[in-house]
């Protein structure tokens, strides 16, 4: 819950006078200037954000003009405070859905009231997604195939009713999901950028590609001339919309780096770090797992996958010591070479779906309960809205 203080009206003398009094409670109450200072808005925030306007106007209408203003933000409370207000500003003020009006005289405990009723209310309605970013450390490793067949398996994992699986290839200039599952893409990235305020629930359902196995799947048909780039509020719009649908979002990032990749990566709760067991491979891993270490603002769990694994008789992976050498500390994940991977492409059938004995079908079933014991940000005390 992220708690700001804003002058509307009031005076800066009553401006300090509020902040002194709520600072002892509110020890994180941050003055900002405007509503823009709040910042972008997050891929996955955890708690609504309160803005605390101390307004004083006499002026006629301006409670009225006021409600009118908070309720362009509906992803804002408004606590204002002020002194008394006729009974019909009130209405006028409350109807707006998002702002309660508390007294200048009890402010304290009037304003920490609030808070506690509305913040306990959000938090409850909250239903975050398992978000699982599967990166890949090279071209051609299969990041794309590892996304799928895992999403694919996670739908018979236990997931809160009515919530469902969804996979968000981002690779705009050259998708080839759709073409795996035999599907059509249907996102529409330039109405997104356009206005990302539009999306709805059923532009969000027309967004979606429905696979038979009941995936749903959000991928833009491919433009290999154009340069369709959605910027962080375009996305973020996107995956906001998703989280009260979806009890997993598996992504399926592209090989090239973006504004929106690090702010992604630091809203997930996942991170599967894609390559080849080749010695080039594995050093490639190892420096894409290096680099997203790195930045400070990446809480996610973080993990390697090391696809297309050669086998022993014994059950021993295949240049195990090169994988030792290269990668002795990480926590590793392997998925074996099949040799019914390209019928399945082939046919835009997934190998889960196609044959479910596989032996590969049980390394992507570690891939998937794997992805079920994380938690989402918000859940697990993340803080702070993670794209400021």
């Amino acid at each position: 819950m992220s708690i700001y203080l804003l002058n509307a009206g009031g005076d800066e003398e009553r401006l300090d006078e509020v902040e002194r009094d709520l600072k002892p409670a509110i020890p994180d109450i941050a003055r900002i200037a405007r509503i823009e200072d709040i910042g972008q808005r997050s891929f996955k925030s955890a708690g609504r954000s309160f803005v605390i306007l101390v307004a004083a106007s006499t002026e006629k209408n301006y409670f009225s003009n006021l409600a009118d203003a908070v309720a362009g933000y509906p992803d804002i409370f408004f606590i204002v405070v002020s002194g008394e207000i006729s009974a019909r500003d009130y209405k006028r003020l409350i109807q707006s859905g998002n702002a309660e009006w508390v007294a200048e005289t009890g402010l304290k405990q009037e304003v920490l009231e609030v808070l506690g009723r509305v913040g306990s209310a959000a938090t409850d309605d909250e239903r975050r997604p398992v978000v699982v970013s599967f990166v890949p450390s090279a071209g051609g490793v299969g990041n794309s195939t590892l996304a799928i067949e895992t999403a694919i398996c996670l739908l018979d994992r236990p997931s809160p009713k009515d919530r469902k699986v969804a996979l968000l290839d981002l690779d705009f200039q050259s998708s080839h999901i759709c073409d795996y599952l035999d599907i059509k893409p249907k996102v529409q990235v330039d109405e997104i950028i356009a206005a990302p305020e539009r999306l709805d629930d059923h532009l969000l359902g027309v967004f979606a590609s429905e696979h038979s196995s009941g995936l749903e799947v959000f991928a833009a048909p491919r433009s290999p001339l154009r340069i369709l780039d959605p910027n962080v509020d375009a996305l973020s719009a996107l995956l906001e919309r998703m989280a009260d649908r979806y009890a997993f979002i598996i992504v399926d990032m592209p090989l090239s780096t973006h504004a929106w990749t690090l702010p992604l990566l630091t809203a997930s709760d996942g991170i599967l770090v894609t390559g080849a067991n080749t010695i080039p491979g594995l050093r490639q891993i190892s420096e894409t797992l290096g680099a997203i270490r790195a930045e400070n603002g990446v809480s996610a769990d973080v993990r390697a996958v090391i696809n297309r694994c050669e086998f022993g008789v014994l059950g021993k992976v295949a240049r195990a010591n090169h994988i030792t050498r290269i990668l002795r500390d990480e926590k590793l994940m392997f998925v074996r070479n099949t040799r019914v991977a390209l019928e399945c492409v082939n046919i835009g059938t997934p190998i889960t779906v196609a044959y479910p004995s596989d032996k590969a079908v049980k390394d992507i079933a570690a891939i998937a309960a794997y992805c079920t014991t994380l938690k989402p940000a918000a859940s697990s005390n993340a803080g702070q809205s993670r794209m400021r």
